[in-house]
């Protein structure tokens, strides 16, 4: 059996409690204060106009969060919201005006209404990307200003509709005020659960990197209609409040001119920040309303404070200001991993001792350590085309528990398209392939993942704007064996051992675009690990780490195989090939040249020609 990559200080502090925690959010803080002045303002300013405006500032705002779940948090830009909330005020306008429905009822119905237009731009769109998906929201505005100013019999056409109730015990300006106050009380505390919760978790993750958040587990297109509908409903609280504040309503607050406002509020105040779509919707509707009576002077104005927060302030006025603060405090702030000792190099010789033992692997047939157990994948005349050009051409392979198996060959012979076939990332293959038993032909990427298969990427893939720990906790959130929601912390230390395992200790409060290409490396390893995975597939995994860092991966490596794990591992440093796998398979241009042992490949003519060299062999 080979030793164990844990030491005993590694355990006993593991043991201990002494793991680095992700950091508790204090942007909860924000929501008292901002309440707090809000709440006061109608004491201070009493002009029947401030007071109005100050309310629609914050119905503005309501419908900022609203765009900024999808915009700050998912990275879709959209100018449908400004249509969305127009669909919830002439719901409520049509209910009340023209059926005698009461005002709660009618509300009730506009955000429901909201957010069903919502779910319906959605599952239309949600497949889209970037550019392709706003010109999608960017025709659905325009489609809704048609339909309201053409339904004339409903809607009133181009005329709007005038005399819009006042919701029910809150008929003054005031009152409406502290009702729209309520409402976004009621959106900020939603908007910081959300984003601590599962959902913003994998929201980040689809943001960052979407092939990246499918291989963790994470079903993209159902966190895409989850985040638009939650987003759509949040949008539809705005609808009723900005219908009785306005009083009249009209086909242009569906206008993607109005869209492109909610956008300028979220963008000019920070996107996904607790405080920014407020503090963008106080500046933009405060500089508008205060030059309203010069139309010239207005826009140039407007335009001009829309420029410099751009130029000054790239993140917005709040994400600036977020950033700054951060930097500060990272300068007086101790790492707090500086007190734990390093770990020494005496070694555990039982690697199932204590922190080591993984729950997932822990199967009594998984064969003895060093041993290959019964088969857990096996793959059959894989085939995938790109037009007249076949990357993977008829290739076999199979695949037992407690294995390392190797998969070499030159620069575009199909090692990473062979692997992309097998995680579900390159669809449109033609073979058979099966995970512990389970036909992976029709499964998608994030349900491979779920059934036990991890990968990482030849180029990095990671959460760069997240630290060390967040891009774990996000990894294996999904993959927990008991899922509380709440729970920030590794639930059970297997976090934290990842941390052991793979040296990032130290390195776990730390940004990941700030390490280095090898830490990087292994914090990619250790996404993959967080998956809890059966099989491993690790593209290139020791290219650019420096001789002192291979061992150390070599004898994680060497572990996982002993726990059972099974390890496909693409990789051209033949010496490591050499030393850690028990089989190898060698393509070139597509096609299975060659299998057996290391001994027998570097041995192997058709290889040496192809790939070794003379040299090399």
């Amino acid at each position: 059996m080979s030793k164990s990559v844990m030491s005993k200080p590694v355990m006993a502090r593991a043991a201990a409690g002494l793991r680095p925690r992700e950091p508790r959010s204090r942007e909860w803080l924000v929501i008292v204060p901002i309440v707090a002045i809000c709440a006061l303002l109608p004491l201070v300013v009493r002009g029947r106009y401030e007071v109005g405006v100050m309310t629609l500032i914050l119905i503005y705002a309501i419908a900022a969060y609203g765009l900024d779940l999808v915009l700050g948090h998912l990275g879709l830009v959209s100018v449908a919201h400004a249509a969305l909330l127009t669909v919830g005020a002439y719901t409520l306008v049509i209910l009340t005006t023209k059926y005698g429905v009461g005002y709660w009822p009618a509300a009730v119905a506009a955000i429901l209404v909201s957010t069903l237009a919502g779910l319906l731009l959605a599952g239309l769109t949600m497949r889209s990307r970037g550019h392709y998906f706003s010109v999608s929201s960017l025709a659905f505005a325009a489609v809704t200003v048609v339909v309201i100013t053409q339904w004339t019999s409903l809607t009133n056409g181009a005329s709007g509709i005038y005399a819009i109730p006042a919701p029910p015990g809150f008929e003054s300006t005031t009152a409406q005020f502290y009702l729209s106050l309520i409402v976004l009380t009621v959106v900020l505390a939603a908007m910081f659960l959300i984003t601590r919760s599962t959902l913003g978790r994998n929201l980040r993750a689809i943001h960052a990197d979407e092939v990246l958040a499918a291989s963790l587990g994470i079903n993209v297109v159902a966190t895409k209609l989850k985040a638009f509908t939650v987003s759509a409903a949040i949008v539809g609280l705005a609808g009723p409040l900005f219908a009785s504040w306005i009083s009249y309503i009209t086909p242009s607050s569906a206008s993607i001119t109005e869209g492109f406002n909610l956008l300028i509020y979220v963008i000019i105040g920070g996107s996904a920040t607790l405080a920014g779509p407020l503090v963008g919707a106080a500046l933009v509707v405060g500089v508008t309303e205060a030059f309203r009576f010069t139309e010239l002077f207005q826009t140039l104005i407007f335009s001009g404070v829309v420029f410099l927060v751009l130029l000054f302030f790239r993140g917005g006025v709040v994400g600036s200001i977020g950033r700054a603060w951060a930097r500060v405090a990272a300068r007086r702030r101790r790492p707090e991993t500086a007190a734990i000792p390093e770990a020494e190099t005496e070694t555990e010789t039982d690697a199932d001792a204590g922190p080591l033992a993984l729950p997932h692997l822990s199967r009594d047939d998984r064969g003895e350590p060093g041993r290959p157990g019964q088969v857990l994948f096996e793959a059959r005349s894989l085939t995938k085309k790109y037009g007249g050009v076949t990357a993977v051409s008829d290739v076999s392979l199979t695949a037992r528990e407690g294995e390392i198996i190797g998969v070499i060959g030159p620069n575009g012979a199909g090692k990473s398209t062979l692997f992309g076939l097998i995680s579900g990332v390159v669809g449109g293959w033609t073979g058979s392939a099966s995970f512990a038993g389970q036909d992976l032909q029709k499964l998608p990427v994030h349900e491979r993942a779920r059934l036990g298969i991890g990968r990482t990427f030849q180029t990095n893939r990671l959460l760069a704007d997240e630290t060390v720990l967040q891009n774990l906790i996000t990894a294996g959130y999904l993959h927990r064996p008991t899922r509380k929601s709440r729970t920030t912390d590794p639930d059970d230390g297997f976090l934290d051992t990842i941390l052991d395992l793979t040296g990032l200790r130290a390195k776990a409060g730390e940004v990941v675009s700030g390490l280095s290409i090898e830490e990087q490396k292994l914090v990619g390893v250790g996404m993959a690990l967080a998956v809890r995975p059966r099989m491993l597939l690790l593209d290139e995994p020791f290219a650019g780490l420096r001789e002192s860092e291979t061992p150390r991966l070599m004898r994680l490596l060497e572990w996982l195989r002993d726990q059972g794990m099974v390890i496909l591992l693409v990789e051209h440093k033949m010496r490591v090939l050499m030393s850690l796998c028990s089989h190898v398979y060698v393509l070139d241009s597509g096609q299975l040249i060659a299998e057996g042992s290391p001994n027998q490949i570097v041995n192997d003519p058709r290889v040496i020609s192809a790939y070794l060299g003379t040299k090399n062999a």
